[in-house]
């Protein structure tokens, strides 16, 4: 009995073969994807420790070349509203490049330009280019992935993290000399970020039932102590927006509910014998008692970049000083932590205006997406507080890490408006 098996190869059709071939690449490009999703959370392994290209930036382009080869792409992953998305970040990017031309780098442009071109406008078009069911696995895993991140950062920050240099084997920052978890990211507060990320992915898929409750429960404990270890006040502001919007937006006049269990859990733990850690006592816990923020970190530091930054948008809302030129002209010899100006004084004030455009097509679908989903509008409402959050206290916004669950979030949204 032939089973097939023993077919050779060159028996086959010129059909048959171009479609094995056909697959053959689409198969390659689906894992090549769920490879990027994967190592998200290993930012700090770069191609080139100046270049924001990391090993899975190097697997979403292998993916990339694979779909485009096997036609795996979605020429609409935004539905209608895929042009405004298109028109808004050509907005964005003419405006820095223009700057970049007359007043600064054109070769700093090329590089910051590619970054934002690759994240929000070529991503979309070969991740959502999956049926469904692959689509629920690259969120499931891009999730899951933070969370056992995490779970190894905290195991090893209590093995490890009280010995000097015991975990610069794997970054320099996995532990900070203010004993604050940095994990992969290289930085505590890059950490707290992506933290306040995933906590809404994870309360969706408890709420959906995608995740059994108890896995569910698990993955926020997780994420919620890694996040105490970060001690990063800006990661439990965006974290505590997260939560609370999510949870009132989801649950509506039941939000009691879950909030109740929420803090009878918190004080099981306490009650158990946790304590909180010595660098979120001094640095959290010290700010909100003195109600004095700027005793935070860096605050203070930030703070003068931003006055500093709101000085030179006087002169940037035409022009602006090109792409990574604020830094050339600033007396901090900073980027401004904050992407929104970092965007007018580099870019101009229509750089400006096609960012928050794009932002804005964002808040449009999920504010439609709650009347079609309650729960799909939740998950897009909470992760677009916390990225705007997230972004006020950022440089440019292009690494994959911030861009992946914003568009994960949109996705849901416009699938939420389509079965509508």
């Amino acid at each position: 009995m032939n089973t097939g098996f023993d077919t050779p190869l060159s028996g086959l059709s010129p059909a048959g073969s171009a479609s094995l071939a056909h697959q053959v690449m689409d198969r390659i490009a689906y894992r090549a994807i769920i490879l990027g999703l994967a190592l998200l959370p290993f930012m700090m392994w770069r191609f080139h420790p100046d270049i924001q290209f990391t090993l899975g930036d190097g697997c979403f382009a292998v993916g990339l070349v694979f779909a485009l080869m096997s036609g795996r792409l979605n020429l609409n992953p935004f539905a209608g509203l895929t042009a405004w998305w298109i028109l808004a970040f050509c907005l964005m990017l003419l405006a820095l490049g223009v700057s970049s031309l007359v007043n600064g780098d054109p070769l700093r442009f090329a590089v910051v330009g590619s970054q934002y071109l690759f994240a929000y406008l070529v991503l979309p078009y070969f991740i959502f280019g999956r049926s469904r069911a692959e689509l629920w696995r690259f969120i499931t895993i891009s999730v899951g992935i933070v969370v056992l991140a995490e779970l190894f950062s905290i195991v090893m920050y209590y093995l490890y993290g009280d010995v000097p240099f015991g975990l610069a084997w794997i970054n320099h920052n996995f532990v900070t000399g203010a004993q604050r978890l940095g994990s992969f990211f290289g930085s505590a507060n890059r950490n707290a970020a992506v933290i306040s990320l995933a906590l809404p992915f994870v309360l969706f898929f408890i709420r959906t039932g995608y995740w059994p409750l108890w896995i569910g429960l698990i993955g926020a404990a997780i994420l919620g102590l890694a996040l105490i270890l970060t001690a990063s006040v800006t990661g439990l502001i965006s974290s505590s927006v997260a939560l609370l919007v999510f949870v009132v937006a989801a649950y509506g006049w039941r939000a009691w509910k879950p909030m109740a269990a929420g803090a009878a859990l918190l004080l099981v733990a306490f009650a158990a014998g946790f304590t909180l850690p010595q660098s979120f006592e001094e640095r959290v816990l010290g700010a909100v008692e003195s109600g004095d923020i700027s005793s935070a970190g860096t605050y203070s530091g930030r703070m003068d970049l931003i006055e500093e930054a709101l000085e030179i948008s006087d002169d940037t809302n035409i022009l602006g000083l090109g792409a990574d030129q604020f830094r050339a002209v600033s007396d901090g010899e900073a980027p401004v932590h904050n992407a929104f100006l970092l965007i007018w004084t580099e870019g101009g004030l229509f750089a400006l205006l096609g960012w928050c455009f794009a932002l804005g097509l964002f808040a449009f679908v999920a504010v439609k997406a709650f009347a079609a989903d309650r729960t799909a509008g939740a998950l897009a409402l909470s992760i677009g507080f916390v990225f705007v959050i997230v972004a006020s206290a950022s440089t440019h916004m292009y690494a994959r890490l911030w861009v992946v669950p914003l568009l994960f979030a949109m996705r849901i949204g416009i699938l939420a408006l389509v079965r509508r």
